[in-house]
């Protein structure tokens, strides 16, 4: 049986433990990665898209389940192999700190941002 692969397209949340995300994946028995670069929507908002290796779609379901809908990745749809190949896998702790640390700082700069748009436009 070959791998299934699902993209979605995720805005960004401040105070992410991305190690734990990817443990979660893995503890699923999927392979999650992100690729470049960040968009921002219509809406202003900042997205990363995220894309996932999976055996079947139970094993997405469960991943979603482990991560919870307040996480806001819960709308996956098919891909290509080809596309999943092209995103990285986001382990922080192998990347030094000199690196690691301005990228989330810069992701929780996002995040902290989109949740301000959210209220934004949540009064409108």
């Amino acid at each position: 049986m070959t791998d299934l692969h699902f993209a979605c397209a995720w805005v960004i949340r401040p105070d992410i433990d991305y190690d734990e995300l990817m443990h979660r994946a893995a503890a699923t028995e999927c392979e999650l990665v992100a690729l470049a670069p960040i968009s921002i929507s219509n809406q202003g908002l900042a997205v990363l898209t995220f894309a996932l290796q999976t055996p079947s779609e139970a094993h997405l379901v469960d991943f979603i389940q482990q991560v919870g809908p307040d996480m806001g990745l819960t709308h996956w749809y098919a891909v290509p192999e080809s596309y999943f190949a092209g995103g990285t896998a986001l382990y922080l702790n192998m990347v030094s700190p000199d690196i690691r640390d301005p990228w989330l700082a810069g992701m929780n700069a996002y995040g902290h941002h989109n949740n301000e748009m959210q209220r934004k436009l949540g009064e409108g």
